[in-house]
């Protein structure tokens, strides 16, 4: 069974095949998605779940929200030396293994290693090829004069064992702190899309780097929380504008964007529902007490008739029995001359009181 853009159908079948081929036709690649293909009938309503679609789809296959946000990452342009320096510390900082007897860079992300492996030519002029083992993708270095280079340009001395801290140093330009961050969550991070409960991470091995990394964070205007696990330590953030605030500042600028429209759908969404149960709730509440207002009524003219009822109070009863469905303030406007509602509802009383008194109340 191959998973097509409308739904599941055998891939052999004509059926599977048009379902198949029909969103792709006249598309192109770009990026991590599909574009240029026509949503169905051109319609605006057509086009806002396509974006959507176009967004989370690889070669018909759904990807993570989180899987996109690196995609786009990975897009963000190589531009000034410092910025490669910090981004690639990020990376390698929080990869496998960072020492003086390999650098090992693992990911399931195409995108990352392929971007790794460009940093590391950029930086250092080193050409490291990404294999593949299984699912995912090593980049692997183990030549002491390339090793030894990269230690020492990120501050470490070339010793057996590595203590894993952060070099502000290396950070002091306004722009780099942003650019170890996006190599940080490109290797070690994860977010959760829109449609569920806010949530971005960072796993990282090393307790003491983790406050390091939650301190630059906290320079940089996000405000992140912290919790150790058996494995290392996790940085998290889990308020919405915590998480835009984040993906902006690393470059993933849609993905935030993407957030925080689902974030004002859903409050949107929850303020007409807000509005529509107290409105039901409100025309049952009515309904229930003209309903009762109208049996103990007609109980009660069944017994004595319509004179039991006072003159001045006829014309309520009358508009009462004749109007079921209409709120206090309708039924107060059919009076000539209109009157309060207080008045209404305390003619209402004063009519109940007396069909209660004749034997007619429920």
């Amino acid at each position: 069974m191959h998973l097509g853009v409308w739904g599941l159908a055998p891939s052999g079948s004509p059926e599977g095949r048009a379902r198949w081929r029909a969103p792709r036709r006249g598309a192109r690649r770009i990026g991590a998605g599909v574009q240029g293909a026509e949503p169905p009938g051109g319609s605006p309503e057509g086009r806002a779940p396509w974006r959507c679609l176009r967004r989370t789809m690889k070669r018909g296959v759904f990807v993570t929200f989180s899987a996109a946000a690196k995609a786009e990452l990975c897009r963000v342009p190589l531009e000034r030396h410092c910025c490669q320096l910090a981004e690639l510390y990020g990376i390698l900082l929080c990869a496998p293994a960072f020492s003086n007897a390999e650098i090992r860079v693992a990911t399931s992300h195409p995108g990352l290693a392929r971007r790794a492996a460009l940093l590391l030519e950029h930086a250092f002029h080193i050409a490291a090829e990404p294999g593949k083992i299984g699912s995912r993708f090593v980049l692997h270095i183990t030549e002491p004069a390339d090793l030894r280079r990269i230690l020492n340009a990120f501050g470490y001395d070339f010793q057996p064992s590595v203590t894993y801290h952060l070099n502000r140093n290396l950070l002091e330009n306004d722009c780099c702190p942003a650019a170890f961050l996006r190599g940080a969550f490109l290797m070690a991070g994860s977010v959760a899309g829109p449609e569920k409960k806010s949530h971005l991470e960072l796993k990282i091995s090393h307790a003491p780097l983790s406050r390091e990394i939650m301190s630059l964070m906290l320079d940089s205007g996000i405000v992140p929380r912290c919790t150790e696990r058996t494995a290392g330590s996790l940085i998290y953030i889990k308020e919405t504008a915590g998480i835009e605030n984040f993906l902006t500042l690393t470059g993933a600028s849609r993905a935030a964007m993407d957030i925080m429209a689902a974030k004002v759908e859903k409050s949107l969404r929850n303020h007409v529902n807000r509005q529509v149960n107290c409105e039901t709730a409100n025309l049952l509440k009515t309904s229930a007490a003209s309903q009762r207002q109208i049996a103990a009524i007609e109980a009660a003219i069944a017994r004595g008739g319509i004179g039991i009822f006072p003159e001045n109070l006829r014309e309520t009863v009358d508009l009462r029995v004749a109007y079921p469905e209409a709120s206090l303030a309708e039924l107060a406007a059919m009076f000539s001359p209109p009157i309060s509602k207080p008045g209404l509802d305390h003619r209402l009383k004063r009519i109940l009181k007396i069909a209660e008194q004749e034997g007619g109340g429920s």
